[in-house]
């Protein structure tokens, strides 16, 4: 009997059944491992994009506030996500075998980002009711706001065709003297002489030539008539005469007392006169001062005391929304660049504007502060996706704080930043710590509150009323930023 039943076809299906198994876990093994890793390496390369987009964005910034371009507009763009080339992967024609496409959000003047720089300090702090004045001879620690020169003492014997007196103010680089000066009026008359003969009325004497009219010789007389005593000024810039005898004061009376302000603009010396100078005042060589009192004082428009100084920073918010990598927040604060992760990690990329700085010599330390504030018209903006955002920012102010310019001008000074974030807390703490350290600071600590980290800055003596040994040289500047979905 004979068998009709055929198996060759079972081989060709067992075979195709394994290689279509072969297939699935190939592709099952890229899913899970292949997409996952160029996920990964794609957002982290977006990431470094973002990161460089800030650093740029820092640099434009700092060029409007070093430049104080106040009014001009800076454009910038940031890509939101990991869009367009990084998710087309060059060997993938199917959706399924690409990464998924992350996103991220962009934010102005985030609720959650409002942290508040205070600023508290024992300076000398300009203003318009007080002033601080040194008596001549001084040092000038600051530019003068004014120099005033005092005269007194003037009687009535001061004022006549034969008295002059003066004093002489000066420093390395100017002179000025301060005149008494006699106006005296010259005429001549002709005094009458009879003679016998022409040869009695010849040749000149000392005031000109004799006339000889009738027999009667005219001799001429020079007479000269005092008008009055005015008070004028002279000066000297660099060996050169640029004012002489400038009238201050026309007919000065006895018993009256005259001021004149050195650093009037129309005299030219306030910009001359340079810090670290010494101011002098005497009589001058070639006049006495007699009764006369010569006096003079700097003034500044300047006063200690106690300065506070509260300022919402804002800031500029890039949160990820990452899919294969660590989520990664990057934002700009006052002039630095700050990276947040989901770990709870907070560290800075780029230093704020705080800096530190000691002279060993002069035992004096530096503390610099740019409080550049972001700001929205507003109140706050955000834009979500994985396309490209535009950026708008305006500086709107670039004011200096009223901190005396010049030497040391603070005794003790606390700077602290208040934020609600734990992480950024412990990360001011670091780099004020950091800083000061490295800067050599002496008498500084820094510590943190429940709400703020600060950094407290005593100088160079342990006391905080012994010495003006802290210069601070600080400013605040506001940027208005929008910003806008350039797509998708």
């Amino acid at each position: 009997m004979i068998n009709t039943h055929s198996e060759t076809a079972l081989s060709e299906v067992i075979g195709f059944v394994l290689i279509l198994g072969l297939v699935t876990v190939a592709l099952s093994l890229y899913l899970t491992y292949g997409v996952p890793a160029q996920g990964r390496e794609n957002e982290i390369l977006h990431m470094g994009v973002v990161k460089d987009q800030f650093f740029v964005y820092k640099i434009g910034l700092d060029s409007l506030f070093t430049n104080n371009l106040v009014g001009t507009t800076l454009s910038n763009t940031f890509s939101l996500g990991t869009g367009g080339g990084y998710t087309q992967g060059s060997n993938s024609i199917i959706p399924i075998m690409n990464p998924v496409s992350s996103g991220g959000l962009f934010l102005i003047c985030p609720s959650t980002r409002s942290e508040i720089l205070t600023i508290t300090s024992q300076s000398y702090i300009i203003n318009s009711t007080e002033r601080t004045s040194v008596a001549l001879p001084a040092k000038v620690n600051y530019t003068p706001n004014h120099v005033y020169v005092n005269i007194s003492g003037i009687v009535p014997d001061d004022l006549s065709s034969d008295r002059s007196f003066g004093v002489r103010v000066n420093t390395s680089t100017w002179i000025a003297t301060i005149n008494l000066t006699p106006q005296v009026t010259f005429y001549q008359y002709y005094n009458g002489i009879p003679v016998e003969s022409s040869s009695g009325c010849s040749g000149s004497n000392n005031n000109g030539t004799l006339i000889l009219i009738n027999n009667t010789c005219l001799v001429p007389m020079s007479q000269y008539h005092y008008t009055g005593t005015d008070l004028t000024l002279s000066i000297i810039k660099g060996n050169i005469i640029t004012m002489q005898n400038f009238p201050l004061y026309t007919n000065v009376m006895s018993g009256v007392n005259y001021t004149v302000d050195l650093m009037d603009s129309a005299y030219g010396l306030n910009a001359v006169t340079i810090r670290g100078d010494f101011i002098n005042i005497e009589s001058p060589p070639s006049k006495t001062m007699g009764l006369i009192n010569g006096t003079g004082t700097i003034t500044y428009d300047f006063a200690e005391e106690n300065y506070n100084k509260s300022i919402t920073l804002g800031a500029i918010e890039y949160r990820s929304e990452n899919y294969y990598w660590i989520s990664q927040t990057y934002y700009y604060q006052m002039g630095g660049v700050f990276l947040s992760q989901s770990d709870g990690n907070t560290t800075y990329k780029l230093p704020p504007e705080i800096t530190f700085s000691y002279n060993s010599s002069s035992r004096i330390s530096t503390v610099n502060i740019s409080a550049l504030v972001i700001s929205n018209p507003i109140g706050g903006n955000i834009v979500g996706g994985n396309s490209p955002v535009q950026i708008k920012t305006t500086l709107v102010s670039d004011t200096a704080l009223p901190y005396a310019v010049g030497t040391a001008n603070t005794r003790w000074i606390r700077i602290g930043v208040n934020t609600s974030d734990d992480q950024a807390r412990v990360m001011w703490k670091n780099y004020f710590n950091s800083t000061a350290r490295t800067a050599g600071l002496p008498n500084t600590f820094t510590g943190n509150t429940t709400t703020e980290s600060y950094i407290f800055i005593n100088g160079s003596y342990p006391s905080d009323t012994e010495e003006f040994d802290i210069n601070v040289i600080a400013s605040s500047a506001t940027y208005s930023s929008t910003v806008y979905g350039a797509g998708g």
